[in-house]
This record gives structure tokens, C-alpha cells and sequence, in this order.
């Protein structure tokens, strides 16, 4: 490898080291940022995704030895800042505690197009580990000039570089890098550490961040305060798709401390010293507003979908469906609904927008937000005010859960809009209701299995067909959708349907649902020809990480082969096994059935990501997948009438607690030589179709709507 040289004849080399500090600096290009197409994501899923690929730094090696990650990720909750510390230490020899990890500030970190799909570890967490490589093999040609020893016989530890005959000849990190500049470019083909090597990856490690979230040090967007700030309530519609005609706000502007009402085309909002202030004063304001008068329900949303299902995609087919339904030994045809669910984040959305300069000309714009997609929110804003990107910096501070619904980030617009008319920073911060009212919903789906088998269960036909409420984003409701199980005959087709509340992302987006109708019928099978639900599995499936995963949950669990129901009075078990961002998983769960309750009370999981750089980590987002699940299997559904939300808050809407939590064996299967896949979604698949598996198994009752309890 050429030794670094401060020399850069390169103009964007330049400008890094022109802004920088001393220190050995790691940059690269690269088209990152955009999912891989399994993940369900393409390009455009958001809008105003051009990357922009500047002068940004991966890495910084500083002259007192420790490093800086920097990765336009950001960290909501699933420890994407830990894994990343992992890997960047790895490769770079170094402890975990000599790594810091800069995320989601687009005026510091690498474009990225947002954190979602699970994709921060196999995308994002590969190029670090090739930035960090390739600062260790440039530390070790700066020592091979130093030491006056070839490169291969030096090797790097501990943030040394020392001969490999004898410990005791060599340099700090420190020592080679001094008070200088040094530029290195990421190569793409650098050797990574072999996993045979690895001494800190695949290592069971303190989470980084652990103390600063559970002593309340770290910051959240909802805590930042600005000299000047005003705080800003905004008046929000009755009812969804309302449109405020007038409003009249002469007794709200005298209340004290507001300093003004604003009304900026659909905004009005209340402008005041502080938060109770604003929050009184909107209560004051009189508006008039024309209302939507077509507007359905929660229970008539499978009608809606089936009436309205249109622009069908084929996501799957091979040989003759039809012709082989006809022909088969049994058939089955079965209906699955899910409803609406809410992302309900701990932490509602919060924004704080400050516009620096002496006018709209030479304004710059600093945003503070939660948002999953600090990029694509600083492209919107470009667009919005007609400057240049480069003019704003959006901050991403630490992020109180996401599950793909803070991609979408309203906050940030309405606070820049203020801010710019006041003069001053403005802050906006949802309250639970208006959380939970106004941002996004998983879809609700509407599924139909028609399947065609012999006397021992073998798949002779399938015919999946789901319209899930994504007529918008039709992409999302087709995560999922293809059988991973054997058969001849098979057409899977998903099509969009109309959505009165706004669809978004969640967890898997549409894969649990697609998950939970096929796991389900395939229960429905053993059933029907008396076969154990997991030797059914099997019986169709020759994928060998599938077979693995579904095999070592069953293990885990001690799952005893038998037709179901069993009946049982004291306890019902299900299995089910799912596939998302290229990711494995299986699940097998015991619960019990008493009246109107489920109580779910141990649970084993399988997961095989590929290379497994923080099994802690991916062990972690696993259990948090399957408590999540565990929710919309058994509790969470939005309830709307007449365009208004019923239980926007936690008093209404129920999402599990502590005591709700089973006890969680998970097993990572993952092998070493594939590369490394998504941990944060996986899990969530397979859960629900296993809790409504294991209540039939106990009490004999079918279920094929979510969530359970609604229905005992």
C-alpha cells in the first residue's frame, strides 16, 4: 500500500485535511447508503435520496492514538453505535474503549440514505471495517519506514505497531502519527481480519452507550434547548384530511408569554416563552375547518381492501396453480386479516430548527431531530427554502425507538418553517396523541391462501394472494411474500388497497403480516392431515438454512412431535419459522390460555445473520423483535371512526410491559464465511403466527385475525 503523504493533489482530499485537526484521516466513495434490493426497500422509497458523497471522513486515527467512527447511521435503540465501535476496534487493534462513534450529522458523517432494512451492519458497518483496515495497514507502513522493518514483519496491537519478533520494538499509534496530517483512501480490497482472529468482534462486550441512556446523559431531540428558543404548539386537524378554512386567534395572543400566532399557509401556530405557555394558548385558538364526510372505520377495513385492491404484482410463480389446486389430494382455503398498528416509540417526535445570518441570502440552517433520515430531511428542507444543501446541517441526537416511522419526520419542516418567520429557534414537540395520531401506521392486510396437498402434507399447490393498505408505496406491503417452502405450482401476488390512515414503515414492514397468514396455514395443514406442525415444515423444505434454524428452535425449545390440537389445558405450543433482509429465523413458543387473557411464557429463537460481529448485539434485537411481536399478535390495533384515532395513547392502546415479557432463549446459527445480514427485524416474523399456533394447539380455536385477545 502507498504510505500516506499530506501532499493531496486530489481537491476533495484537500478540503478534508483544510478542516480537520492532526491526525490520520480515512475517506472513500462508494455508492452506499441504498439497501440491498432483498431488504424490500429500491431506490426512491423516500424521495430526494441523490447521494452526496463530499469530503466526509469514515475514520480519524487521532494523535493521541484513540479513534473516531463516523457513519451517517443513527442510533434509535437497537445499538448500532456499539456495533459499529466493534468493528471499527477490531481492525484497527485497538480496545473498545479507545473507539467513539459520530452518527446521523450530515454536517460530520458520510451521505447515507437512512437507517432502516437492517442494512447498518452489512452495508455500513462493512465499509468501517474497510476504512479501519485500511488505516491499520497505512499505520503499518508508517512504522515500516520508522522501524526500518518491511511491513510484513510488523503486525498492530493495542495500538502499537510492533515486530513480530519481539514486543518491545515498536511504536505507539500515537508516536507514528505526531502533530501531522495523514490521508488515507478506504481500499475496497483490503484484507479484512479473518474470523478466526477476531479478538473483539464476535466477542460478548458492554454495550457503549449503556451508561449514558440508563443515567439519562444522553441527549434525545426532546431535550435541546437553544438560546432565544420559542417553543411552538401547532394547531392539528379535528379529523384526518381536514382542512382549516379560518381561525381566529385575538384571545390566545394575549395570553402571557406568547410571543406570537403564525400562520404560514396550512400552519397555525401558537409561539410562547415556554411549552405550557404555547400548549394553554392553542387551546384558545378558534378555527374553522372543512371536514372529509366519507370517512370508514376499523371494522369495515377488510371490505375496503378487498373492493379496492388494485395494480397487482407477481412476486412469485411457477408451473400451473390452478390446474394443480384442482388436482390435489386436499385442499384449503383460508382468509387472514391484520389491522393498522402504531410504531408507539417511547420518545415522541421532537425538532428544534435555528436559522444563522444577516438575511435570507446568506441564511444557514441548523435542524436538531430524531429522524431515521438525516439526509433525506436536509434534502427536503433544501428544496422546501430554495438553498443549497450544503446551507443546512441536520443533526440526528440520540433516538427513543423508530422501527422505520421516524423516516418521515413532520417536526423538523414545521420548526425550520417557524424559525425562519420568528427569527429565533423554534422548537415542536409532539405530544403522545399527536404521536400517535399523525405519524404513520404499519398497514393493515387482508390475505387469502388457497393451498393444494397430499395425504402426508406435501405442498402440491399455492396460491397467495394479499392486499395490504399500501396503494401509495406498494412496495412495502410485498416484503415477505414468496414461500420459501417446496412446491411445483405457486403464485404469490400482492396488490395495494386504500388507506384512510397514513401507511408507513414498521418493523418488517410487510413481511409479519405475509409471515403470519402463510405460518398459520401451514399449521392448517398438519392439522388436516394429522401431522406434527414441524415435521410438516421439514416434510417442505429443503433450504438448509431454513431447515437450521427452524431445527435449532425446535431443539432449544424441546419440542416434542405431535398432531394438534393437543388440547391441552394448561398450556398450547406453536412454532413458525420467516425470512427478511436476507436473514433467517425461527421461533417456537409455550403460552396459556385463561379466559381473555394469553400469557406467553418462554420463547426460543433461532436467528442465522450471517457473521455475527456482536452476537450480544444481535441477541439483543432479536428479544426486542419478539416483545415487539408479541404486541400486534396479541394487543395493538389502531381503532378509527369518522376520521378521528380512539386510542392515541397509552391508557387505550396497550403494547407489552415487563410483566408481559416471557422468558427468551435465542440462538444465533449464523455462519462465519457469509456475510453479515440484518438482526433488527427478523425475529419480529415469525412470533405471531407461533402465538396464534400455540392457541389452537390449546384450545382448539383457529385464529386468523390480530391481534388474538381481541377474539378469545
Amino acid at each position: 500500500m502507498t504510505p500516506p503523504t499530506t501532499d493531496a493533489p486530489d481537491p476533495v482530499d484537500a478540503a478534508l485535511l483544510d478542516t480537520q485537526p492532526p491526525g490520520l484521516w480515512v475517506q472513500g466513495g462508494g455508492a452506499l447508503g441504498f439497501p440491498a434490493p432483498r431488504s424490500g426497500y429500491a431506490r426512491g422509497a423516500y424521495g430526494n435520496v441523490t447521494p452526496d458523497y463530499g469530503p466526509h471522513p469514515w475514520l480519524v486515527v487521532h494523535p493521541d492514538g484513540q479513534a473516531t467512527a463516523f457513519a451517517g447511521k443513527v442510533e434509535y435503540g437497537q445499538g448500532i453505535r456499539w456495533g459499529l465501535a466493534v468493528e471499527a476496534a477490531d481492525e484497527l487493534r485497538l480496545p473498545l474503549d479507545a473507539v467513539d462513534v459520530v452518527l446521523g450529522d450530515t454536517g460530520r458523517t458520510p451521505w447515507d440514505m437512512g437507517t432502516f432494512g437492517s442494512q447498518s451492519t452489512l452495508r455500513t458497518g462493512l465499509q468501517l471495517r474497510k476504512a479501519a483496515a485500511s488505516a491499520r495497514h497505512a499505520l503499518l507502513d508508517l512504522a515500516s519506514s520508522r522501524l526500518d522493518l518491511p511491513a510484513s514483519d510488523l503486525l498492530c496491537r493495542d495500538g502499537r505497531v510492533e515486530s513480530k519478533s519481539g514486543a518491545a520494538h515498536g511504536l505507539s499509534y500515537a508516536e507514528l502519527i505526531g502533530d501531522a496530517h495523514h490521508l488515507v483512501e478506504i481500499d475496497d480490497d483490503v484484507e479484512l481480519t479473518a474470523e478466526s482472529d477476531f479478538t473483539v468482534m464476535g466477542s460478548e462486550t458492554a454495550r457503549v452507550d449503556a451508561i449514558a441512556r440508563v443515567t439519562g446523559a444522553s441527549l434525545y431531540s426532546q431535550d435541546i434547548r437553544r438560546p432565544g428558543m420559542l417553543f411552538a404548539t401547532v394547531l392539528r386537524p379535528p379529523t384526518y384530511g381536514a382542512r382549516l378554512r379560518d381561525a381566529d386567534w385575538t384571545v390566545a395572543a394575549q395570553l402571557p408569554g406568547v410571543v406570537d400566532v403564525v400562520r404560514d399557509g396550512s400552519i397555525v401556530a401558537v409561539l410562547a416563552e415556554t411549552d405550557e405557555q404555547a400548549d394553554l394558548a392553542a387551546t384558545l385558538v378558534q378555527a374553522d375547518w372543512d371536514e372529509q364526510t366519507d370517512h370508514v372505520g376499523r371494522w369495515d377495513l377488510p371490505t375496503l381492501l378487498a373492493e379496492s385492491a388494485q395494480d397487482p404484482v407477481t412476486t412469485q410463480e411457477e408451473g400451473d396453480v390452478e390446474s394443480a389446486l384442482a388436482a390435489a389430494t386436499h385442499t384449503i382455503e383460508s382468509t387472514y386479516f391484520a389491522p393498522y398498528v402504531s410504531n408507539a416509540p417511547m420518545e415522541p417526535r421532537a425538532a428544534v430548527a435555528e436559522w444563522s445570518g444577516d438575511d435570507e441570502s446568506s441564511d444557514e440552517l441548523t435542524v436538531w431531530a430524531g429522524t431515521q433520515r438525516p439526509f433525506g430531511i436536509r434534502a427536503e428542507l433544501a428544496q422546501r427554502f430554495e438553498i443549497d444543501e450544503s446551507r443546512i446541517r441536520v443533526i440526528a441526537p440520540e433516538i427513543g425507538g423508530g422501527f422505520g416511522g421516524k423516516s418521515v419526520y413532520r417536526p423538523a419542516h414545521e420548526a425550520a418553517r417557524l424559525a425562519r418567520i420568528m427569527r429565533r429557534p423554534v422548537r415542536v414537540a409532539h405530544t403522545r396523541e399527536e404521536e400517535m395520531t399523525w405519524a404513520s401506521f404499519r398497514p393493515a392486510a387482508l390475505i387469502t391462501i388457497r393451498s393444494g396437498f397430499d395425504n402426508d402434507g406435501i405442498l402440491q399447490a399455492w396460491d397467495f394472494y394479499a392486499a395490504h393498505t399500501t396503494a401509495e408505496r406498494p412496495m412495502i406491503g410485498q416484503r415477505g411474500s414468496p414461500t420459501p417452502y417446496d412446491v411445483d405450482h405457486v403464485r404469490c401476488v400482492v396488490a395495494g388497497g386504500a388507506s384512510p390512515l397514513p401507511p408507513g414503515s414498521y418493523r418488517s414492514l410487510g413481511g409479519a403480516l405475509n409471515h403470519f397468514a402463510r405460518e398459520v396455514h401451514m399449521d392448517e395443514i398438519a392439522a388436516q392431515v394429522g401431522v406434527d406442525p414441524m415435521e410438516l415444515r421439514l416434510r417442505n423444505l429443503s433450504h438448509p438454512r431454513f431447515r437450521r434454524v427452524l431445527e435449532t428452535a425446535a431443539a432449544d425449545f424441546g419440542w416434542e412431535a405431535a398432531t394438534q390440537p393437543s388440547r391441552n389445558p394448561e398450556r398450547g405450543v406453536g412454532i413458525a419459522l420467516g425470512l427478511d433482509v436476507g436473514s433467517y429465523a425461527a421461533t417456537a413458543v409455550e403460552l396459556d390460555v385463561q379466559g381473555k387473557e394469553i400469557t406467553v411464557r418462554r420463547v426460543s429463537a433461532s436467528l442465522d445473520c450471517g457473521l455475527t460481529v456482536n452476537p450480544d448485539g444481535a441477541r439483543s434485537q432479536v428479544e426486542g423483535s419478539i416483545v415487539m411481536g408479541l404486541g400486534t399478535a396479541l394487543y395493538e390495533g389502531a381503532d378509527f371512526e369518522a376520521g378521528r384515532l380512539l386510542n392515541g395513547n397509552f391508557a387505550r392502546y396497550r403494547v407489552p410491559r415487563s410483566n408481559n415479557s416471557p422468558r427468551i432463549e435465542v440462538s444465533i446459527v449464523g455462519d462465519p464465511n457469509v456475510e453479515s445480514t440484518g438482526a433488527g427485524e427478523p425475529a419480529i416474523v415469525p412470533i405471531a403466527p407461533a402465538i396464534a399456533n400455540a392457541v389452537f394447539d390449546q384450545t382448539g380455536t383457529r385464529h386468523r385475525e390480530l391481534p388474538l385477545q381481541r377474539f378469545l
